[in-house]
């Protein structure tokens, strides 16, 4: 249902009235309004939440859900009523966790993603970032991974968090590869799909695609780039599909594909099905003889680096 209300508020006004209508709904907090860059350098409008006193809150986007619901026709009386139950209910749990958080090991907690270098430069300045060589626009980065309330997060590793706690880039890519090593795999994408889809609705098939997958998450949050053993463990070469920047697809070159196929299809991806902010590359990559080599979207010869 449409919003009937004819004085619909711009995002902006509903921004100034949802930070305005929380404070009145939340005596004894500290609510801010900030811009956030999140993936492929996208800024976004984010409200710090955090009780007076604490040093723990969250952080909600206004573009991801409420404005949305807004527009569609609720209330900002329902949804800033339901915004403050939300975080009235996860103060305590807020709080008991920070003081974990921030007493477990660091390094323990740090895994690799991977990101476009090119999309996502402002958003990675300060990060503690590699290149992976042979692969132009991909860059890997080690976040720390949290968990505060009921809520999963990652927090980039800067430059500056490394002074926080006190240990060395060096230390950080290792754990973060040690890490990323122990919990991603490269499995059949047959199985994958038998594992996200019940068994009755699965219709037989037979793919030739392999998938990178993160088992400690079921999911494909950490990069298995950041896990050079696994990739050198492949048993043959393969072109690497970019399918977005939770996993990749690989295709063993004995299948014989057509790189410019291969290429459109990634583009036709990026194009109508994923989210811009998701979008990992428009190129193609090949694993061949130990090396990685781009297959530009835009060029008919690829590019090898050693």
């Amino acid at each position: 249902m449409m919003n009937t209300n004819m004085f619909q508020m711009s995002k902006s006004q509903f921004e100034e009235a949802i930070v305005n209508d929380l404070t009145n709904a939340l005596p004894g907090y500290t609510i801010k309004k900030q811009e956030t860059i999140k993936e492929n350098d996208t800024k976004m409008t984010g409200l710090s939440i955090y009780p007076e006193g604490g040093s723990c809150g969250c952080v909600i986007y206004v573009e991801h859900l409420y404005y949305d619901r807004y527009c569609k026709g609720e209330s900002l009386d329902s949804i800033v009523s339901g915004l403050s139950e939300t975080i009235k209910n996860e103060k305590d749990a807020l709080s008991t966790t920070f003081d974990k958080m921030f007493s477990d090991d660091f390094l323990s907690h740090v895994v690799y993603r991977m990101a476009n270098k090119n999309s996502n430069k402002e958003r990675l300045m300060d990060a503690l970032t590699k290149d992976i060589p042979g692969m132009n626009d991909i860059v890997i980065y080690p976040v720390w991974e949290v968990r505060v309330g009921t809520r999963n997060g990652s927090v980039i590793v800067t430059n500056t968090l490394l002074q926080d706690k006190d240990v060395t880039a060096a230390e950080v890519h290792a754990a973060a590869e040690e890490n990323t090593t122990r919990r991603t795999s490269i499995i059949s994408l047959d199985q994958r799909l038998r594992e996200m889809v019940p068994e009755d609705m699965m219709p037989p098939m037979e793919s030739p695609f392999l998938v990178s997958y993160d088992k400690e998450t079921n999911g494909e949050d950490a990069s298995i780039l950041g896990a050079p053993s696994k990739i050198k463990a492949l048993d043959g070469d393969y072109y690497i599909i970019p399918s977005s920047t939770h996993e990749l697809l690989f295709l063993p070159k004995s299948f014989e594909a057509d790189v410019e196929k291969l290429k459109n299809m990634v583009r036709e991806v990026n194009t109508f099905e994923l989210d811009p902010k998701d979008i990992l590359s428009y190129n193609v990559y090949e694993w061949t003889d130990g090396h990685f080599i781009t297959h530009e979207a835009n060029a008919g010869s690829a590019t090898e680096t050693a």
